[in-house]
């Protein structure tokens, strides 16, 4: 039996065969006949509208288009019981119950890893998240990108990508310089002096507590006009050790923490001389003004604006040193490489991605290159929406949100329920609750029942089957346990077309459909029943099977698979 993304796989080509030989040349060299899980179970399991898409290019109906391609697919694949035709012109695929009880017996026997595509093949993928700027502790909204970073690199990992996760920061320029600032002048007014926090500094009381650690690792004495390394360089220390043990809670290590230093002057330089030395229309991309800034002709590579790269004080802005980062990034020769970034960064993401269109390569950057936006997050804590500001002190850490939502496996799943691209209102209320109400309860709870009837299985002497038979499935025949069992088929399907796209929110789509499957069936079968000991180990395989799948793809999301709760 074939796994069942080889199975839509072979079902597409054999239809793209069928149209071809029935039309020929008429058909367009990119027509591709997908398939998908069927909207209406009365009429099969997987579907095919390829009929509707055909009608105005061989110029008949769509049902008598779907008719002639039916025709031609009679015993094409042994797990295909039936083709229909219906509705407008639908072309609807019923699966045998071998297959089924088949694929069930595979997933129950070795686990969903095994049916996944390899389509990473071992190939190097990179995935760069989080990259807050060592300022403070980590905030809610940081909370999102780290926790839909790290399950998109253990998607990709799933998929057969050796993943390299990778944490970007900013070590120079006016933000460190003003939390350097910022501690002098808490430093200062511990030594009883007198100093403001400067204008756009940091007011969080975290500022505070290095106050007093600064005093007892350096000593009395230092001013911000002649220790501004100190302190610039002491308060990054202490944030990047805020950030790392932050990450710690959400089980997140990074392969390599990159700081922007590493790349100033030397790369920063290399990439403004090839900037320089590109000519679009005649004109170079990079240009000075009269006032000595530097520039970057963006709006000759489809960009809105033109944006400025070194300031007339000699500083770089955050884009140049980022384009910079890129091109090292395509150095290391990764066959893949994903950015998550706040949907704060988007025009900044675009104008570097137009840049290194210019100096790779459109082709070469579109292929390897793939930028994930997420939305904000609003926490709602007893009803109440709480604003977030990390300069003003005003602010929800990581760790905080963790604590008061009762665990990083509640966190990392509810923000997952939600695509990236949706703003997110976190409900520290629903966080809270440990019932059905609450998503990961749900799931976490049909695992836990799952492996209680397994231990009264075994109690009771009864064991899953060790080979497959069709015999086991002639004793699956019944309405909820194949309801269950296209379900369990279409996993690995579903995982992959999640990987693919990169969007985690579909493994607790997935995972809450099994649960509510697993939850039906069981309320209408006896699972263990020493009298029918045949078909107990048949049920218990399907059991066995929800309970791999939700175990594997929790495992895929950081959370907790429970035997007990």
């Amino acid at each position: 039996m074939m796994t069942p993304g080889m199975l839509r796989t072979e079902l597409e080509r054999i239809l793209e065969s069928s149209v071809r030989s029935i039309w020929g040349e008429i058909i367009p060299d990119d027509f591709h006949a997908d398939v998908s899980g069927s909207d209406n179970l009365e009429f099969g399991d997987i579907s095919c509208q390829a009929a509707m898409r055909l009608a105005g290019i061989v110029k008949d109906n769509p049902r008598s288009i779907a008719g002639r391609i039916a025709e031609t697919l009679t015993d094409s694949i042994e797990e295909i019981s039936s083709v229909s035709i219906d509705g407008p012109g639908f072309i609807n695929f019923t699966l045998s119950d071998d297959y089924l009880a088949s694929a069930a017996f595979d997933l129950a026997s070795r686990g969903l890893q095994p049916l996944l595509p390899d389509t990473g093949a071992g190939r190097n993928a990179l995935v760069e998240f989080v990259s807050s700027n060592p300022t403070g502790p980590l905030t809610v909204g940081h909370c999102r990108q780290a926790v839909l970073g790290s399950t998109i690199s253990n998607l990709l990992e799933a998929s057969g990508w050796k993943v390299s996760r990778e944490y970007y920061f900013n070590d120079t320029g006016r933000q460190m310089t003003l939390l350097g600032e910022s501690l002098a002048a808490r430093y200062l007014s511990a030594e009883g002096g007198e100093a403001a926090v400067p204008e756009g500094g940091y007011h969080g009381s975290y500022i505070i507590d290095w106050t007093a650690d600064i005093r007892a690792e350096r000593g009395t004495g230092l001013t911000w006009e002649s220790d501004p390394d100190t302190f610039i360089h002491f308060a990054e220390e202490k944030a990047m050790q805020m950030i790392r043990s932050d990450l710690s809670l959400l089980g997140i290590e990074f392969d390599r923490y990159f700081a922007e230093s590493e790349l100033i002057p030397e790369a920063v330089t290399d990439a403004i001389d090839k900037l320089s030395s590109t000519t679009v229309e005649g004109r170079s991309l990079v240009y000075k003004d009269d006032s000595g800034k530097l520039w970057l002709r963006l709006t000759a590579l489809g960009r809105p604006k033109d944006r400025v790269i070194i300031r007339d004080n000699g500083m770089y802005t955050y884009r140049m040193p980022d384009i910079a980062y890129h091109l090292d990034k395509f150095s290391r020769k990764y066959d893949l490489m994903v950015d998550i970034f706040g949907a704060d960064h988007l025009d900044t993401s675009r104008d570097v991605t137009a840049a290194l269109e210019c100096l790779l390569g459109r082709k070469d950057v579109s292929e390897k290159l793939r930028v994930v936006i997420h939305q904000f997050v609003t926490l709602i804590k007893d009803g109440r929406r709480i604003k977030m500001s990390t300069r003003s002190g005003d602010f929800v850490t990581l760790r905080e949100l963790i604590n008061d939502a009762g665990s990083a496996d509640v966190t990392k799943y509810l923000f997952l329920t939600r695509r990236a691209e949706a703003h997110m209102d976190f409900d520290l209320d629903l966080a809270r609750k440990q019932s059905s109400e609450n998503p990961v309860y749900y799931v976490q709870y049909a695992h836990a029942r799952i492996a209680g009837i397994l231990r009264t299985a075994g109690e009771a002497c009864i064991s899953l089957p060790d080979v497959f038979s069709s015999g086991i499935s002639k004793l699956l025949e019944g309405e909820y346990e194949r309801e269950l069992m296209r379900l369990l088929e279409s996993v690995p399907v579903n995982v992959a077309a999640a990987a693919d796209a990169m969007e985690p929110h579909r493994l607790t789509e997935i995972l809450a459909e099994l649960a509510t499957g697993f939850h039906r069936f069981y309320q209408h079968v006896r699972v263990v029943d020493t009298g029918s000991r045949d078909l107990s180990a048949a049920r218990l395989m399907l059991c066995r099977a929800c309970r791999c799948c939700i175990s594997d793809l929790l495992g895929i999301l950081g959370v907790d698979a429970p035997d007990r709760m």
